[in-house]
């Protein structure tokens, strides 16, 4: 086993490297192009976008993959999973887009084509089937998808961003090329599993729902802090500084990936082993994630003192120089999350998804009144201090908690 994890975590961490460099390659040219203001009402729809696309996610991307690990091997099982999450997310996806374009004709302030061309992001989100694969542990198919989605993403919007009015066009971009990929091995899943809207069970449903609300729940509480800095960014300080922020952000967003990765990679294994031998599933936990904070642990050292050795006050201009060693030294953050993913990766297989929906929830509650707040009277700084605050709040909260289930458990 420990071979086989090594190679998928090499072969899926490769698909989020991809992943990582598109926005990386995409961000000098719309930059250069359209201006930072630009870029930072690109994060702002963005952010809001990934905010509404977790209710088409629904609980998929972890209940979903814990379903399809466990019952890999079940046809039946599996066919009546995908039916009624297909269904799930096609009531969402419906109503989003029609709430999305029926705010255009209410909110005459917004930048109606940014948002209107983005809702190809959301009809990305439906199409998605990676979160099948990941469970069928099938890494180098979601490599593929990955890769040629992005390769269509960063490849167009080199040719089509050519002038400062075009930034409405990015997101369209890349919400049509995941569509499009996503489409293609959508049809091969809907074929292969024989799956249909007419086939669905209403009982099915209403327990699907009511187990993975939670998650949902949780999910979009997790998305919350993450992305309300930048939106309470903008509404106080701008497009400008929300661009600041944003491309601050893409330094965090190398680490997050890592853990995305390592989260996505064990999570399917964990649940395997576990519902073979619960001890043999707890130490699993505890050597596959000493490891990962060790590694984790020598990336951000390598960032800091590498990063502290190349860039110099001389190189950038003495604001950017401040900005960007104030980041630096938030890169701590991924490190508290990554101490709290076994314990998390433990509640969610115990179906304690209500705990973690609760803790979550005050988490984003405290994130939207702190970030604004300290936003407020310390500027672009005092987000980054709401950030770290909850994200030890909630690390903390996750991991009392499960030690609590599991002593109760054990005895």
């Amino acid at each position: 086993m420990k071979k086989n994890i090594i190679i998928d975590y090499l072969t899926y961490g490769s698909g989020q490297l991809i992943n990582l460099i598109a926005p990386i390659l995409v961000a000098p040219k719309v930059i250069s192009v359209c201006g930072i203001e630009s870029w930072g009402k690109i994060g702002v729809v963005l952010s809001i976008f990934t905010l509404l696309g977790l209710f088409i996610d629904f609980g998929s991307n972890i209940l979903g993959v814990k379903e399809i690990s466990i019952h890999k091997n079940n046809f039946n099982k599996i066919q009546d999973y995908l039916n009624t999450s297909f269904a799930i997310k096609f009531c969402f996806f419906a109503i989003i887009v029609f709430a999305v374009v029926l705010s255009n004709f209410f909110f005459t302030e917004i930048d109606h084509k940014l948002y209107l061309l983005a809702l190809t992001l959301l009809s990305a989100q439906f199409f998605n089937v990676t979160w099948i694969y990941q469970g069928f542990e099938k890494f180098g198919i979601i490599n593929r998808i990955i890769f040629v989605s992005k390769i269509i993403y960063v490849a167009v919007v080199y040719l089509l961003i050519t002038h400062k009015e075009d930034y409405y066009l990015v997101l369209f971009i890349l919400g049509s090329a995941n569509t499009i990929v996503y489409f293609f091995f959508f049809i091969r899943i809907w074929k292969l599993y024989q799956l249909s809207f007419f086939n669905l069970k209403t009982d099915l449903i209403k327990e699907q729902f009511k187990n993975e609300f939670s998650i949902l729940i949780s999910n979009f509480s997790i998305a919350i802090y993450v992305q309300s800095p930048i939106l309470i960014i903008q509404h106080l300080l701008g497009d400008y500084y929300a661009g600041i922020y944003k491309i601050g952000d893409m330094i965090l967003s190398i680490f997050r990936s890592y853990l995305s990765v390592f989260f996505n990679v064990s999570f399917p294994k964990f649940c395997e082993c576990y519902n073979t031998n619960k001890m043999e599933g707890i130490r699993f936990l505890k050597k596959i994630n000493s490891l990962n904070i060790a590694l984790l642990i020598t990336g951000v050292l390598v960032v800091v003192i590498g990063g502290n050795l190349i860039i110099t006050k001389d190189i950038l201009n003495p604001k950017i120089y401040n900005l960007l060693s104030f980041y630096s030294g938030f890169i701590i953050v991924p490190i508290i999350t990554a101490l709290n993913i076994p314990f998390y990766q433990y509640l969610i297989y115990k179906n304690e998804q209500k705990i973690l929906s609760i803790i979550l929830s005050l988490g984003s509650l405290l994130m939207m009144i702190l970030g604004y707040f300290l936003t407020l009277f310390f500027k672009i700084q005092g987000s980054l201090i709401a950030v770290f605050f909850i994200e030890s709040l909630i690390t903390t909260l996750i991991i009392l908690f499960s030690l609590k289930k599991y002593k109760r458990i054990s005895n």
